[in-house]
């Protein structure tokens, strides 16, 4: 037992390193083809028995965490906790919350609906954006309620859905062109159906046609693919924002926003990055072969890197809560 207790404490060292560390972020931007999502832990746990600790044992998992307080913990115990279950146990915290499960589940259903319904044209696009937005903080309320202090926001902000409300409010911007609003919804879209798909896979009073009918988006392989494809389009609208404020089409400050979010974005999700590499190996060869568009580009790219750069420290104040 005492062995145990060592090389879980060792793994929590592993996960609370500063992966921020100028060596790590060298490594990993070097490392080509790029990793996928699904095998950046693995990279990471031989980096760090590499670099940081020999003795770290790559083979070590974690046991599986639910939201349920341990047997024996005092609340004050679990309050000294970093919200240490906020990216694992979503399925087994959907399954002990009871009516806030069915809360969430009815508002997510409606509003997916309204998507659905504003791409047809049927219903206005900024009043479905408006209804995601209330989904998400309604689940977020339903997961950690609602305090002040940095415990409470790091736990929220590595959720998957933490970030969404606000990053949603900067496209409600008035000004917007019909179809950038159109494109808005996507990002929202897929992040809200993933919690669907979840409630409806784990939640205990639904039929059982419903939650078998949702329970492959629940995957974690697909789960992943969702965000893959979510990251590529909140880049690509990102890129379209741009273009629409040099248009006149968009507001300056949705864009500006916008963009201070998908800083925080790339500094932490590995597939934001791996859309930024997708991207850049697409337009890369075109503009390299360019005489001195080439060397604007590399400036380019510099630039907007030191942005996220730890070692510039240029990035957005909002990560360094985390």
């Amino acid at each position: 037992m005492a062995v145990m207790a060592d090389v879980a404490e060792e793994y929590q060292k592993f996960i609370d390193f500063d992966w921020t560390d100028e060596r790590w972020t060298s490594y990993f931007e070097a490392l080509y083809p790029a990793p996928n999502p699904r095998q950046v832990l693995k990279f990471k746990k031989k980096w760090y028995k590499k670099h940081v600790e020999p003795e770290f044992d790559e083979a070590y998992e974690p046991p599986y965490v639910t939201s349920s307080r341990p047997a024996g913990a005092s609340s004050s115990a679990e309050a000294s906790m970093p919200f240490a279950n906020a990216v694992q146990g979503d399925g087994e915290r959907w399954v002990t919350m009871g009516p806030k499960t069915t809360i969430c589940f009815l508002a997510y259903g409606v509003a997916l609906l309204l998507c659905v319904a504003a791409v047809a044209g049927a219903f206005p696009s900024y009043q479905a954006l408006v209804t995601l937005v209330g989904a998400f903080i309604l689940e977020v309320l339903a997961k950690y309620g609602l305090k002040f202090n940095t415990a409470y926001m790091q736990a929220v902000l590595l959720d998957d859905v933490g970030v969404m409300p606000m990053m949603s409010l900067t496209l409600l911007t008035p000004g917007l062109h019909p179809v950038i609003r159109i494109l808005a919804l996507v990002p929202p879209f897929l992040t809200a159906l993933m919690s669907f798909a979840s409630i409806a896979k784990h939640h205990p009073r639904l039929p059982a046609q419903i939650s078998s009918f949702f329970a492959p988006l629940a995957e974690t392989s697909a789960r992943y693919q969702v965000m893959q494809v979510r990251a590529d389009a909140e880049v690509g609208l990102g890129l379209v924002l741009v273009i629409g404020v040099f248009c006149i089409r968009a507001a300056p400050i949705s864009a500006l926003l916008f963009w201070n979010f998908m800083m925080m974005r790339y500094m932490m999700s590995p597939w934001t990055q791996a859309s930024f590499r997708k991207a850049d190996g697409f337009v890369s060869p075109v503009l390299s072969s360019i005489p001195l568009v080439n060397r604007g580009y590399a400036a380019a790219k510099r630039g907007i890197y030191s942005f996220v750069d730890p070692s510039q420290k240029k990035g957005s104040s909002f990560c360094s809560i985390l």
